[in-house]
């Protein structure tokens, strides 16, 4: 990619804007991949904004010296205020973006999505493949594949046993940690759960004073700062790439997200039934009958609204 000096005003403060966005926990990675989908063009500078974003960090010292210039003003729908200066400042880094680009090619992660109904395998140089279920993104750092972030929704990793290599997987406020095994992470409504079918891995949280060490037939849960470990069949980690969602004491919050994900419905949950939890296994099929199993094998009732499912307690 060589990069262009022509992007209009309005593609560059999208591009600002979705760079200070995605450092957020909360990162909006649909919106994000649609947006670069939109046009071929925002790739380009969300790339250049990035290398400028890179370039301004290592430069911080020269530039603070600088008189201030203006922040750009960015669309008011968005609620992030972007870290780059403007003005010359800007213009200088931008001309060090044109004669770097390969700093940025080699450095930028490698985003991975799975917008289809069916899971994707992704086979990484260092050995590893990911199965990704509907509905799921990572991020892999091209400098080390062996750091990825789960973006969103659901992964199914089968590590090469390596001494030499350690695998990190970050979702959300968790760390798990890995040297060769099979284990699925999922994230959904801000709920983990690491599920080990072979190995063992260890998980890591931002609230947890230290890491918890999960084996092959256990799965951990993690919710409001709190870890739950509990047995779990190997066999059901990662039943989905087999068609059926499997779960063991998991929120309902999350079984909600995996139906949200599969179904192309948005699913709400009562706030009473926030706490619940379901165990159980639901039928993938096309998605359509997710919520009303789930709602006849716990009791409660489904109200459709248009593309809102609403799960209600029963009467």
């Amino acid at each position: 990619m060589t990069a262009r000096a022509d992007f209009d005003e309005a593609m560059l403060d999208q591009a600002i804007a979705w760079q200070a966005a995605l450092e957020h926990d909360d990162a909006d990675w649909d919106g994000y991949l649609a947006w670069l989908e939109a046009n071929p063009r925002h790739r380009e500078a969300f790339d250049s904004i990035a290398l400028v974003d890179a370039a301004v960090r290592e430069h911080r010292d020269v530039l603070s010296h600088e008189p201030s210039p203006p922040v750009a003003e960015i669309d008011p729908r968005h609620r992030w205020k972007p870290r780059l200066v403007m003005g010359g400042a800007l213009a200088a880094c931008l001309a060090l973006a044109v004669a770097l680009p390969t700093f940025w090619q080699t450095s930028r992660p490698i985003a991975y999505s799975n917008e289809g109904s069916a899971p994707r395998m992704i086979a990484l140089a260092s050995g590893t493949s990911v199965t990704l279920s509907p509905g799921s993104a990572i991020l892999v750092s091209a400098k080390n594949d062996g750091q990825i972030e789960l973006a969103k929704g659901e992964a199914y990793f089968d590590v090469r046993h390596d001494p030499s290599r350690v695998l990190t997987v970050s979702a959300g406020n968790y760390r798990v940690t890995d040297i060769g095994t099979r284990f699925s992470v999922n994230l959904a409504n801000s709920a983990l759960r690491v599920g080990v079918a072979q190995g063992a891995v260890s998980v890591a949280g931002a609230q947890t004073a230290s890491a918890v060490r999960v084996d092959a037939g256990h799965q951990l849960v993690g919710k409001d700062g709190l870890l739950t470990l509990s047995t779990v069949e190997p066999s059901q980690v990662g039943s989905w790439r087999s068609g059926r969602l499997t779960y063991t004491n998991a929120p309902l919050a999350m079984v909600a997200g995996d139906i949200e994900r599969y179904s192309g419905k948005r699913i709400s949950v009562d706030f009473a039934l926030e706490n619940k939890h379901f165990s159980g296994i639901l039928v993938i099929g096309d998605g359509s009958k997710l919520a009303s199993d789930l709602a006849a094998v716990m009791g409660l009732e489904v109200r459709q609204q248009g593309d809102l499912v609403h799960i209600a307690a029963g009467r």
